[in-house]
């Protein structure tokens, strides 16, 4: 177990660390896919009793990952929010704060299916179709494209380890055939549990450590 995973990608070298980011050094980016900032305020809109905080907590976890590799750039695969947020949620006011803290940082949204409701908000954010970075096409939808080396989320992919008449499920790094799909990053994402095919590898992400798995039988 380790929190650090040095991984070969494309030709390029990768880091993934266990609080579900990857970290591409050649272009000093952090990558995290699904934040989902504001789905606690979004819940409790609905009538569901979800503690609040979730979202600075997010943020703090994405502090302690900018601390360790000093990126220039973070960019979030899609679905930064969970929802177009309203006026007087408490991340229209954290995120100002962050922002502050990091001040030489460039945060970049690759557009996702929740971003689309928050069209028009100013939050200092450089906004993306898609990205192309390296050999890697950035996207929301983790969907091969011709020559290109996918990196993306929206599924929240997860994994159930079984054993002993016990299991555990935890988020996962999912490298596929020239796609690999970022678990999500934030802390009310849930996830959807994912049948690696041949050949293909899960990395699980766990308590902040890094469990790879051996690839399915080709």
């Amino acid at each position: 177990m380790s929190d650090v995973l040095t991984l070969p990608l494309a030709g390029e070298t990768v880091l993934l660390h266990g609080d579900r980011a990857l970290y591409y050094p050649a272009e000093r980016a952090l990558l995290v896919a699904d934040t989902h900032f504001g789905k606690g305020a979004f819940l409790r809109r609905q009538g569901l009793a979800v503690p609040g905080g979730g979202s600075a907590a997010d943020l703090d976890r994405l502090s302690a990952l900018i601390g360790h590799f000093r990126p220039e750039r973070l960019i979030v695969l899609g679905d930064f929010f969970h929802h177009r947020p309203r006026p007087g949620e408490p991340f229209l006011a954290a995120w100002p704060r962050w922002r502050a803290a990091h001040p030489t940082l460039t945060p970049e949204v690759v557009i996702g299916n929740h971003d689309r409701h928050a069209e028009g908000l100013d939050l200092d954010l450089i906004w993306h179709d898609e990205l192309d970075l390296g050999p890697f096409r950035l996207r929301h939808d983790p969907e091969p494209v011709a020559g290109r080396h996918v990196l993306g989320g929206h599924l929240h992919p997860a994994y159930r380890l079984r054993g002993a008449g016990d299991g555990v499920r935890a988020p996962v790094f999912w490298l596929r055939e020239a796609v690999t799909v970022l678990p999500a990053f934030g802390g009310l994402t849930g996830g959807w549990a994912v049948r690696p095919g041949r050949g293909e590898r899960v990395v699980l992400a766990l308590d902040g450590g890094l469990y790879p798995l051996p690839a399915a039988p080709l």
